[in-house]
């Protein structure tokens, strides 16, 4: 023992006659004992100062050690532990932007000033934990220079627990980390925020608020605070210091910054202006929180940081509690919505296009809606038909949301459809809308969650719609000829279905003219369906009594009796359903357009076939 205790005081001694230990923790020893000397002799110190407390040790229980000899050593040991606590403070603070790499960007702030002032820091892109980084004056740290302080730390924090100074070298630790850790959460930040000032906010402020704060989130928790948690757990992991130690010293240098940050976004939900399209905004703060919270639990573990993950629950819980919200609304517009206005020809209906570039744009975050949705849209399964989704499916949450809108929205558009004065025009807007909202389902994430039998179902009720049409708006003129082809007309009769047919033509024509069918597969559809119904009975009449009543002409009966020839009547059905919009181009000539070459659009192609059926029928 006497030997040991010899060695320990004669290496410690030589180090203690040369340092500088009247300043304050500021003062960095003269010479470092890790600055400017070789890993052994650094070895050798911290030996000497592990066997100078182990000789203490058994000199206070041996009965023939001197008194002096050990006040001696005790003094030495308390001069060689404040010598290793400045060591201690010295490698923290030296090495506070590179023990693990959290160097940022002030373009990743979630400052409102970012213009003024610069940053030294690096960017946060590319880096992992005890990667290369920026130390601060554009000299980079690699891995070994970054594992040489980690080292250096640990050897220190494993001599001073052993040596009866743990609490000291905690308290240097938690003191120096936490201010290190504070300074960076606001420097990129985050810090508290007031409701009045959110409340002041409009969207697109707090759309950059919410993508500023899950950039730095995501930094903060996959460099900061995971940063903090393994290099407290390297340096406090030996057996000298108890687990609860080390969540002990992390809980106090982490915990109130990851509060506050983490508290942001909840608050930012709860207070912020709600409008429909902010659910997207808050759609993808809750999936990104969401995705953080699984890092944030295994980083905040313990009892002592379970404040830190209750504040992620509060904010997801906020911002679900917003999304909700914002849902809610959405449905209430659409359910108030009391226009009168008739969309012309037919068209769809705005709240339409409305209603589903929403639902669509929604399907980027499906995930996160079934879980939102989860326990508040529960009974909206008893709202539903029966039967409305495939057999045997179990419709998830954001299934049955989604097609409780669509019902919603469809049930607007019957009513709109009553605005209409025609019946068939009633149909044709019933049919249009309808078309749109499965031209919107089909092939989409909606189609997926509505089910197979979804899009089959609704096509049926199109082609009725189309049907009806047909009959409102063309039974009267298919019927001016009998079914029976078969069956003979007298010449009286022959010329009663002409002029009946004629009026009943050109009355639906006018009307129709301007009325069009949006999708071209179903305008082809209902184009076709017509021309046939109509062509059979008028070809068939034509051709049969066109010769009987060419040998009893009588002068301009024959003009007066049949304006049209069976190509004639196809081709002004073929104008009919295009609508206003059409981009089709026919050349007109100079005496109709009062221009010569002037190429006239679909709708003067149109016109110039009705003024010359008005011709046609004023030939008497």
């Amino acid at each position: 023992m006497e030997e040991t205790l010899d060695s320990a005081v004669k290496i410690l001694s030589q180090w203690q006659s040369s340092s500088n230990d009247s300043g304050s923790f500021d003062d960095c020893p003269k010479p470092s004992l890790f600055e400017r000397h070789g890993r052994d002799e650094v070895l050798e110190f911290i030996a000497a100062a592990k066997a100078l407390h182990s000789a203490i040790q058994k000199l206070i229980t041996s009965d023939s050690a001197s008194s002096k000899k050990l006040a001696s050593a005790q003094n030495l040991l308390r001069a060689t532990m404040k010598r290793l606590s400045r060591e201690f403070f010295s490698l923290l603070k030296a090495n506070k932007d590179h023990l693990y790499p959290h160097a940022y960007s002030r373009s990743d702030s979630l400052s409102d000033d970012e213009s003024t002032g610069s940053s030294t820091y690096g960017s946060t892109d590319g880096l992992s934990l005890l990667g290369e980084n920026n130390n601060g004056n554009g000299v980079g740290v690699g891995v070994e220079e970054v594992s040489s302080a980690m080292d250096d730390l640990k050897l220190i924090a494993d001599c001073m627990m052993s040596t009866g100074y743990g609490k000291k070298c905690l308290k240097i630790y938690r003191i120096t980390r936490r201010s290190i850790v504070e300074e960076s959460i606001l420097h990129l930040g985050a810090r508290k925020i007031k409701k009045s000032r959110i409340q002041k906010m409009d969207g697109e402020k707090i759309q950059m608020k919410m993508n500023k704060w899950l950039k730095v989130a995501r930094f903060a928790v996959k460099q900061i605070f995971l940063g903090e948690k393994i290099l407290c757990d390297h340096l406090f992991s030996s057996s000298y210091a108890l687990p609860p130690m080390q969540e002990t010293c992390f809980a106090e240098v982490c915990k109130d910054s990851a509060l506050i940050l983490f508290k942001i976004p909840g608050k930012l939900a709860k207070h912020s202006k709600k409008s429909p399209d902010m659910a997207y905004r808050f759609l993808d703060l809750y999936d990104g929180i969401s995705d953080l919270s699984l890092d944030i639990d295994l980083i905040f573990c313990s009892d002592l940081t379970a404040p830190v993950r209750s504040g992620v629950k509060l904010s997801i819980n906020r911002i679900a509690d917003g999304v909700r919200s914002i849902l809610s609304e959405f449905e209430s517009h659409v359910q108030k919505d009391a226009s009168k206005v008739v969309v012309p020809g037919g068209g769809v209906y705005p709240l339409a296009r409305y209603v589903m570039d929403y639902l669509t744009s929604l399907m980027n975050h499906t995930g996160a809606l079934d879980k939102i949705l989860d326990e508040s849209h529960g009974n909206l399964q008893s709202c539903l038909p029966e039967n409305y989704f495939d057999d045997g499916m179990t419709a998830s949450p954001i299934a049955l949301w989604l097609a409780w809108q669509i019902l919603l929205l469809l049930c607007k558009v019957d009513a709109k459809s009553e605005l209409y004065k025609d019946g068939a025009l009633s149909y044709l807007f019933l049919a249009n809308n309808l078309q749109y909202v499965l031209s919107r389902v089909s092939g989409s994430k909606l189609e997926s969650m509505l089910g197979e039998t979804w899009v089959p179902k609704h096509k049926a009720k199109v082609m009725q719609y189309a049907v009806n049409y047909e009959k409102a708006g063309w039974d009267k003129i298919i019927s001016v000829f009998p079914k029976d082809h078969m069956a003979n007309m007298p010449l009286d009769k022959v010329r009663e279905c002409f002029k009946k047919f004629n009026a009943e033509f050109e009355d639906e024509y006018n009307k129709q003219i301007d009325w069009f069918v949006l999708d071209p597969t179903l305008r082809d559809e209902i184009k076709s369906s017509l021309t046939k119904q109509v062509m059979e009975r008028y070809r068939y009449v034509y051709d049969k009594y066109m010769p009987l009543l060419k040998k009893h002409r009588e002068k301009g009966v024959i003009q007066t009796v049949i304006k049209f020839t069976p190509e004639e009547v196809e081709n002004y059905m073929s104008d009919l359903l295009d609508g206003p919009d059409t981009d089709e181009v026919v050349p007109l000539t100079g005496e109709e357009t009062g221009q010569p070459g002037v190429e006239a659009t679909g709708v003067q192609r149109r016109r110039k076939r009705i003024r010359q059926l008005v011709r046609h029928l004023r030939v008497l």
